[in-house]
């Protein structure tokens, strides 16, 4: 059991019977202020462009083929990038693409097209031509930057039905949360809008968007579900209709409903529930799907897996006939239902309908900004937890607990469903979380070893560097130690420097034992994931899952676990991950906890916390050989004045939320990381080394030793840099 206590600004964790404490981060006397610069694109060590190929389409459209995305020539891809705001000018926009680029993003997403619609539009089918012209002209500087879409097409949060669409339920318009699963109307109104974007002719590229190959990959509904929210109430009558109609046809009368769902001789139905003379049978609430509920209310397990079933099958067949509509509109790019959960076992119910498309998608937070209503999107009003996720390791736990309260890498692993491709297309370590630096390093690596094809962070909101930390929590030019290491990042990404692993567990549910109602307890602990690949297999026949010994890459006493592809070891204790691969050698956390020993590189840091990186960037040339090496060393930021303090309420996680006392001001300062970083290389003697800028410009020479072979490089406050090129010149 994960247990937590805090006071007096130490965080202490309890894993089992292993109690961890550690101070708060902070900006110290270290710290040195962030000094943002405009990019002129020339050469530098930190250019990721050389990883992306421009323009799209060179190889035809992506596919889904095989498990993977691979274009249709069969080169296979892969993906890493954020969601962006398309705002500002024409000029803004071109600058900011190419920085995207040389930051080494190859993909970003779009949702929103509920602004396609004139503010006066009577229906959802009549589009504003000024909305559509910034969607076209994106659409071609994405595809002359080599960076591809994802198209996300309805969200619901956002989108309004108007007066002239004649949905009974809804005649003045408005928003319809889980009504297209429910009404033909609705879905049919959706899936017109769909298939009209995939007709459209983009004048700046000359072809319909559903013939554009950049346009790579399209989500129905962004982050809903049956098995989550609630229908709109407008349309509870219809849904309950359906229901009733559902259970008709399967049993059709209330003596055979009332035979089939008996449990102990009582039927869970009510006076006036049924499905003779109009009658209805409410839906259970979708947070009663859990053993506690079942145990207090065993007369509703067999209705509740009827639900399931039913709701499944509504979802499925919106998914499906949406995907239907836009091929037959002439979209080729592959498709995925939802981004999604639901509230607990449900999730693999949900996933089997996710299953039946193209790909499957998922959503993920660690540290999501907690509050009421918009104020919890704005740092300086949002609580939040405050803890680092490297330490959120848990040796008993069996079961996901979703919603933010668990690791992120963990949690987003045993929901691929193996054999698909699979995206994380939203995820984030959030702001003014103080080790949310933590997350790019854990999310590609782990992603490596899981196998995953793209990975999004949410999201690209600003055109270039911010001055302060963002305004809001998700805004990564805001979180500069976050996008500073995302050439170190991407050059990992794209090599695929960490190995995928093989599948180590898998949670197995065949036709029938997907709908029981019992938790979804995975086989083995859900830290094996750390270990290797993971995920559902949503089988039609019964079988025994894949389970393999990993205990021998488990330690127990320091919670430290070990992939099978000996590059990646994560100890929760420590608070420590290492990445040891030949091209990419990494420290991320507790720096401070212990000299770090790799097979390349050695560090001693007396930071608290932080990310220090070696990057060969010669291509596919290992770190001991290459000529020219990145080292790339965060630390924690903050605004210069910024105060956190603690609030008497509590969380989901059993620990007091924190907030901003004071949100602060620029510039950002960052925490300096210093130490002494050794290197094993064969071109030891010839190496010299500079500290950059944050667009790679050199700024002043810094003097390194030679040890036995090693280059020993003396990282200093004083250097005030992220950023340091070793080359042989």
């Amino acid at each position: 059991m994960l247990r937590r206590f805090i006071s007096s600004g130490v965080i202490a964790l309890a894993v089992g019977s292993v109690w961890v404490m550690y101070l708060r981060a902070g900006a110290g006397e270290s710290s040195f202020a962030f000094q943002p610069a405009t990019d002129g694109f020339q050469a530098t060590v930190l250019d990721c462009s050389r990883f992306i190929e421009a323009p799209t389409g060179k190889h035809g459209f992506v596919t889904a083929k095989g498990g993977r995305f691979v274009f249709q020539d069969g080169t296979p891809v892969r993906f890493w990038g954020g969601q962006m705001d398309a705002g500002g000018t024409k000029e803004q926009l071109g600058y900011t693409l190419r920085r995207m680029r040389r930051q080494g993003i190859d993909i970003t997403r779009q949702h929103g097209l509920e602004n396609l619609n004139a503010r006066d539009a009577k229906t959802s089918l009549e589009y504003d031509a000024a909305a559509l012209d910034r969607l076209d002209y994106l659409i071609a500087k994405l595809g002359e930057n080599g960076i591809y879409l994802i198209l996300d097409l309805d969200y619901p949060l956002n989108f309004h039905f108007r007066p002239g669409d004649n949905i009974p339920a809804l005649p003045e318009g408005g928003p319809a949360l889980g009504a297209e699963f429910v009404d033909d109307k609705v879905a049919s109104i959706l899936q017109q809008r769909m298939a009209d974007l995939f007709r459209h002719y983009n004048p700046y590229t000359g072809k319909r968007w559903a013939d554009d190959p950049t346009i790579a990959m399209v989500e129905v509904l962004n982050e809903d579900s049956l098995f989550f929210g609630e229908v709109a109430k407008s349309f509870h009558p219809e849904l309950e209709d359906k229901f009733a109609a559902w259970l008709r046809n399967k049993y059709h009368d209330d003596v055979g409903l009332k035979r089939a769902w008996s449990v102990d001789g009582k039927p869970p139905l009510a006076e006036g529930q049924g499905v003779e003379n109009q009658e209805r049978v409410p839906l259970l609430h979708n947070g009663d799907f859990t053993e506690k509920y079942l145990t207090a209310h065993p007369e509703q397990k067999l209705r509740g897996e009827d639900q399931l079933r039913f709701c499944e099958e509504l979802e499925e067949r919106y998914f499906t006939s949406s995907r239907d509509a836009m091929r037959r509109a002439g979209l080729k790019a592959p498709v995925s239902g939802t981004n999604w959960q639901a509230h607990g076992f449900p999730t693999r119910v949900h996933m089997l309908g996710q299953s039946k498309l193209d790909y499957v998608d998922r959503h993920g937070y660690w540290d999501h900004p907690d509050g009421e209503g918009n104020l919890k999107w704005r740092i300086a009003t949002a609580r939040f937890h405050d803890l680092p996720m490297i330490k959120a390791v848990d040796p008993d736990q069996d079961r996901l607990k979703y919603l933010g309260v668990e690791n992120l890498v963990i949690e987003k692993a045993w929901e691929q469903v193996l054999g698909m491709p699979m995206t994380i297309s939203e995820w984030n370590t959030c702001l003014p979380n103080e080790y949310s630096l933590e997350g790019g390093g854990l999310m590609a690596a782990y992603g490596l070893l899981q196998g995953w094809d793209g990975a999004l962070q949410f999201g690209y909101f600003s055109g270039d560097f911010r001055r302060s930390l963002g305004e809001g929590s998700f805004d990564m030019l805001g979180n500069q130690p976050q996008i500073l290491q995302f050439p170190a990042l991407a050059a990992m990404w794209y090599r695929q420097d960490v190995k995928e692993a093989e599948v180590v567990a898998e949670s197995v549910y065949d036709s029938e034992s997907v709908y029981r109602w019992t938790e979804d307890r995975k086989p083995v602990p859900l830290w094996a994931a750390l270990v290797g690949k993971v995920g559902y297999r949503l089988d039609g026949q019964a079988r025994k899952p894949v389970v393999k010994d990993v205990r021998r890459y488990w330690d127990a006493q320091s919670l430290t676990a070990r992939s099978i592809t000996g590059e990646l070891s994560w100890n929760a204790s420590a608070g420590v991950v290492h990445i040891d691969t030949a091209r990419t050698q990494a420290v991320i956390g507790f720096l401070s906890a212990a000299p770090h020993e790799l097979e390349t590189v050695s560090l001693k840091s007396p930071n608290r916390f932080g990310a220090v990186w070696v990057t060969a960037m010669d291509g596919m040339e290992p770190v001991r050989s290459a000529r020219h090496l990145l080292v790339t060393a965060v630390g924690p930021a903050r605004n210069t004045g910024m105060e956190y303090e603690r609030t008497d309420q509590m969380s989901r996680l059993g620990t007091p939320f924190w907030r901003l006392k004071s949100e602060g001001a620029g510039p950002a300062l960052l925490e300096a990381i210093s130490g002494e970083l050794r290197i094993k290389s064969g071109r030891a003697e010839q190496m010299k080394c500079w500290t950059l800028d944050v667009v790679g410009r050199r700024r002043d020479p810094v003097p390194l030793r030679v040890v036995s072979g090693e280059v020993v490089l003396d990282m200093r406050p004083e250097h005030k840099t992220v950023y340091y090129e070793l080359s042989v010149e």
